[in-house]
């Protein structure tokens, strides 16, 4: 076999298979090849390990044997494509050798060699299939940004693929697009480098099935490559249970553009974990940051938009959700002044969610010191607004050590209701507003109330299915339509074309 390919064409295909590979925890004596195969019509290389594998297609080489493969050592390789200079690779094979040429200059041989395909990489006959939407590889970098790290739970460490779309999540904040997937069952991917080696490639479909050996595999094909490897196991969270109807926030409020790029400064300059008070106002938002370290504080105000008629109001939040929200171009969140619940963003790209923190110490204490009585509450007055206010303005001041302060409990995604304050009928109370409000009815039983949310959620996404499926129906009935009145007017040309030839 006579293989003739540009040197650039096999150093960019190379890449995100030496990527896997390093990435990869392998035995001692495992050595990986480099597999050489043709078909019809191209040729890839590729390179398979126990538990993935990637093939990568050569489209400008030329070759003169189909259906053929051969291995060599993917180091030996490597370090010769490395340490050559030219423009285009010779590659001849035959029984006993490999011989390698750059510019008909001869660079070295190479012993081939033959494996067996493994055939958990091949999908089986009833394996789950859907097709996959443009940038599909953007979002699943996007969700891995928020899977968790924590090898104690192997799901979290994943993103999920479902018919509901895909997801993301360490248990204190989430990332959730949905998409319309053909699929019939979820898969949860493992994080790789090789995704991000892989997103200037067109994606095009995905497949997952359970081998032989009971083991659940998956695999991505695009534009060019296959990548298949083990999915995760493990059952993942409920996640869509957790995002509460946009009804349910009632404080919203939507940075400027100033206000969006005066907060990625601000945050920027601490990168350790910090506490937060992210107070909202109609015109603005203020941030007061605890450092975790040495419990120094700083401040900014950031102008922003709101129309919320609960203002002001204050949630405890970590910094780095806030980070992470800038980060996947959101400039909207909301969450509820009422309840404990997630910080859901808007207007974007899919759902990002966090949770709040727990003050319980700021609660206790508050509750402490407010009297019962009527006749001994205060009513806090609006602070006077300034005559005029720059569009953005950040003060910080990072050098103001304070007292140490109790500790605030960060909750995660299914510690959104306050078990003792639902035994007691009262509002859980991790917001913490500036202005009284109107007296709100707790709920007689905040489970009750999650579950119907639950329901209503399920309730809009069937009547979502109905209507795109009727939707589907119009759309398919007036291309029937669009089609009869083409071929009549086909029709009334030929006979327009034939009176006027008999006349």
């Amino acid at each position: 076999m006579r293989i003739t390919v540009l040197k650039s064409t096999v150093e960019t295909a190379l890449t995100p298979i030496l990527k896997m590979v390093a990435s990869a925890k392998l035995p001692a004596e495992f050595h990986p090849t480099l597999t050489f195969q043709s078909d019809k019509q191209s040729l890839s290389i590729g390179c398979s390990l126990p538990d993935q594998q990637l093939s990568v297609a050569l489209p400008d080489a030329a070759f003169n044997e189909k259906n053929a493969a051969f291995d060599v050592s993917l180091d030996i390789f490597n370090g010769m494509s490395a340490a050559t200079i030219g423009t285009r690779f010779s590659i001849e094979q035959d029984a006993a050798h490999v011989r390698l040429n750059c510019d008909d200059h001869f660079i070295g041989q190479l012993v081939p060699m033959t494996s067996k395909p493994n055939p958990a990489f091949l999908p089986t006959k009833d394996a789950d299939m859907t097709v996959l939407p443009t940038n599909f590889a953007n979002f699943v970098l996007q969700a891995f940004t928020c899977a968790s790290d924590d090898t104690t739970r192997v799901a979290l460490t994943g993103v999920n693929i479902s018919p509901r779309g895909m997801a993301g999540t360490d248990g204190h904040q989430l990332f959730h697009l949905p998409l319309p997937l053909q699929l019939k069952q979820s898969v949860t991917i493992p994080q790789s480098k090789v995704y991000a080696s892989l997103k200037h490639l067109r994606w095009t479909s995905l497949a997952h099935w359970r081998t032989a050996g009971n083991d659940w595999m998956f695999a991505i094909s695009g534009d060019g490559f296959r990548y298949a490897a083990k999915a995760l196991v493990g059952t993942y969270p409920q996640y869509w249970q957790v995002i509460p109807p946009e009804e349910g926030n009632d404080v919203r409020f939507t940075l400027t553009p100033d206000g969006t790029q005066a907060l990625q400064r601000f945050l920027n300059e601490n990168t350790h974990e910090a506490n937060a008070k992210l107070t909202v106002h109609p015109d603005r938002i203020e941030l007061l940051e605890t450092n975790n370290t040495d419990l120094k504080q700083r401040s900014g105000v950031f102008a922003s938009i709101s129309q919320s008629a609960r203002l002001p109001c204050t949630v405890h939040i970590i910094s780095n959700n806030l980070r992470q929200f800038l980060k996947m171009g959101f400039r909207t969140l909301s969450f509820s002044s009422k309840m404990p619940s997630p910080l859901v963003s808007s207007e974007g790209i899919g759902k990002y969610l966090f949770m709040p923190v727990r003050d319980e110490y700021a609660n206790t204490a508050a509750t402490a010191a407010t009297p019962a009585t009527p006749a001994t509450t205060s009513v806090t007055k609006p602070e006077a607004r300034p005559e005029s206010r720059p569009a953005t303005v950040t003060t910080s001041s990072t050098d103001n050590p304070i007292t140490p302060q109790p500790h605030k409990e960060k909750t995660t995604m299914t510690q959104t209701l306050n078990p003792t304050a639902a035994q007691s009928g009262t509002i859980p109370s991790t917001f913490t507003r500036t202005l009284p409000q109107p007296t709100v009815a707790a709920p007689s039983n905040p489970l009750e109330e999650t579950l119907a949310n639950v329901a209503a959620m399920r309730e809009a996404l069937d009547s979502l299915n109905s209507r795109l499926l009727e939707a589907g129906r119009k759309l398919k009935a007036a291309l029937i339509e669009q089609k009869q009145k083409e071929r009549q007017y086909a029709e009334a040309n030929r006979k327009l074309e034939r009176i006027r030839l008999a006349v």
